[in-house]
């Protein structure tokens, strides 16, 4: 990973004009839903990798009841804003927030419950080293439950991602859902899903972009001034072209630890 902030305060308030308070990618609480479907976290420890600006941990301790969520990320900013949110919604003895440096977890062997993550690991480039640490920090019988950012197969989502990369100012190295499924596979879990949301994915973004291009516009230019909309705009535009051309491709993400 880069040692470049990639989540200034600014794009931070850009992503949530869009995605809403807490979170940097899309879905919201609802999609956090969709993650963790069929999975009862009620009194579960939770590790949640890549917490951003604290929206999902906040939703798995408030909505699915979670018994304590520890959250990991790389930029101290991202936990500032996290805090707060965690502060205003009464969680603080329930949330716990650590920044870190990439590489191995500092948690012992069969800390947690379930391990959980939100669109996060695209930026992680050794995903069997990520894997290998998910599984040795998992209780027997745990779940990985995630969503990720992945790579369509093929020339065609190549291209478009090509094209997105161009613009993007992110650092991310994506893998395709059966490479993913691989690394999975050789880090030793169970029972391995992938679901592809690109279709959901490409009817939301084409509404953010006209949002953004519209209601959202005058908004957007108050909170950060207009050179920096505009540059964004384009941004949200090949965002779009990168999903609705499959070189992007939103995909959920479930293993299980073997029991004992």
């Amino acid at each position: 990973m880069s040692d470049e902030i990639q989540y200034p305060d600014h794009f931070i308030t850009r992503l949530h004009t869009v995605w809403g308070e807490g979170f940097l990618s899309p879905g919201g609480p609802e999609e956090v839903e969709e993650i963790i479907r069929g999975i009862d976290l009620s009194g579960k420890v939770v590790l949640d990798i890549g917490f951003g600006t604290g929206g999902p941990a906040v939703t798995l301790a408030k909505d699915h009841h979670a018994g304590k969520v520890i959250g990991i990320d790389v930029e101290v900013q991202l936990r500032n804003h996290a805090n707060q949110l965690v502060e205003r919604s009464g969680l603080a003895d329930r949330i716990e927030l650590k920044i870190v440096k990439p590489g191995a977890f500092s948690f012992a062997d069969e800390t947690f419950d379930v391990v959980f993550s939100k669109d996060s690991m695209i930026h992680i480039e050794d995903k069997g080293a990520l894997f290998e640490e998910v599984m040795r920090v998992l209780k027997p019988g745990g779940f990985f439950v995630a969503s990720d950012w992945l790579s369509g197969e093929g020339d065609d989502a190549k291209i478009a991602l090509d094209k997105y990369r161009k613009v993007s100012h992110l650092h991310f190295t994506p893998a395709t859902a059966p490479e993913m499924a691989g690394v999975l596979a050789r880090a030793g879990f169970l029972d391995i899903e992938t679901r592809d949301r690109n279709e959901w994915y490409a009817t939301v973004c084409a509404h953010e972009c006209e949002q953004v291009e519209g209601p959202l516009k005058q908004q957007l230019i108050d909170a950060v001034g207009e050179e920096i909309y505009t540059n964004w705009l384009g941004v949200r535009r090949g965002l779009l072209q990168a999903v609705s051309g499959g070189g992007l491709r939103p995909t959920h993400l479930r293993g299980v630890k073997p029991a004992n």
